[in-house]
């Protein structure tokens, strides 16, 4: 981890310790010792279901797809990915290349088919999560928080959006190589010497994996039977992250409705899809509490909730994940050469490369 993670790290425990001081570290302590850890465990028992529906989910859109992956490489891939995710800034593009990468040398399979499953596990997981967003709408509504309600609608357009434009994007022949080309051409403009050097990585891209990419995903796409089975994974997935936040708050003797706790996620999926920090580590916790406390919640019980429910679905995967990763070793080839390949080598082994994943 280099200097610049370790600042935006420090930098949000430095907010989490400005949050608990905010609200009353010695309130939040009272709460603490007189919290039941019977409901701790659960909601930790709870996690791990979560985490196998979604590896379920996954498994069952590479079997669409023809890709024989064991579950525990399926499941370990998730740490992985998790990890990378939020060790990273951003929308989590980063994890889920790390995890494509790993599972397709786990699994032996093409990277086209495995990038494939990927982007279909994440389209689908927004199904639940749009129809909790008309529920998190309407409920803010009823609250009479105009703000609050504003703020989801934006959040709600902002999500749906994108989304829509990646399928768009994936679903049309030509729309998504034409967008590379004009990403190529505004990168021109700007750096037009390193663009001329990186001109045949664009055309690569254009014309051999985004079109192998949509093959695979239009593949996914029509299969009915997989897609129904894959979204049913996915309410269960949401169901159940539902339920672990509502027995956090059991464990502090501080029950809440669950459609606040589904606002709260809603909120804080979008905001951490665009946070600059990594994994959105500080800035979610000040956002989720600060939306528990605008649903009337007390800020002492908003707070606590929020920072052990992070310490569960935030902290624990990262340091889980990160030993995966640690464990991981990519297996050696059988023979290392010991010159570089020629060019007709090279070249024959990118046709082989080829042939593999179906080009």
């Amino acid at each position: 981890m280099d200097w610049k993670k370790i600042a935006f790290f420090t930098g949000a425990l430095i907010i989490i310790g400005a949050l608990i001081n905010w609200a009353g570290a010695q309130g939040i302590a009272e709460i603490l010792k007189g919290s039941d850890i019977k409901y701790f465990l659960l909601a930790i028992l709870v996690y791990a279901v979560t985490l196998v529906a979604w590896a379920l989910r996954w498994q069952v859109l590479l079997s669409g797809l023809g890709i024989k992956a064991p579950f525990r490489a399926v499941f370990s891939a998730i740490f992985v990915g998790m990890f990378f995710n939020n060790i990273s800034p951003g929308a989590k593009g980063l994890g889920e290349f790390i995890r494509v990468y790993y599972l397709a040398k786990r699994a032996r399979s093409p990277y086209g088919l495995m990038t494939a499953s990927v982007m279909m596990d994440r389209i689908l997981d927004l199904v639940p999560v749009a129809v909790m967003m008309v529920l998190a709408t309407l409920h803010v509504y009823r609250l009479g928080q105009i703000e609050l309600t504003v703020l989801i609608i934006v959040l709600d357009v902002i999500l749906m959006g994108f989304t829509a434009l990646v399928v768009w994007l994936l679903m049309g022949e030509t729309r998504a190589p034409r967008a590379v080309w004009r990403i190529y051409r505004l990168y021109h403009r700007i750096l037009s010497g390193r663009a001329e050097k990186q001109r045949d990585f664009f055309r690569n891209i254009a014309e051999n994996t985004i079109p192998r990419l949509q093959s695979d995903f239009r593949l996914l796409y029509r299969n009915k039977t997989i897609t129904i089975i894959a979204t049913l994974h996915s309410f269960v997935y949401w169901g159940l992250t539902i339920v672990r936040y509502y027995l956090i708050f059991l464990a502090i003797r501080y029950p809440i409705a669950p459609i606040d706790i589904t606002v709260v996620l809603v909120v804080s999926m979008v905001v951490g899809m665009f946070a600059i920090v990594p994994g959105g580590a500080g800035i979610i916790e000040a956002v989720n509490s600060a939306v528990f406390i605008a649903l009337g919640i007390n800020p002492e019980h908003a707070v606590t909730g929020v920072i052990l429910e992070r310490l569960l679905s935030f902290w624990g995967p990262t340091v889980i994940g990160s030993l995966v990763t640690a464990d991981y070793k990519p297996e050696a080839p059988e023979e290392m050469p010991v010159t570089a390949p020629d060019e007709k080598t090279l070249k024959k082994g990118m046709e082989e490369t080829d042939e593999r994943d179906g080009g």
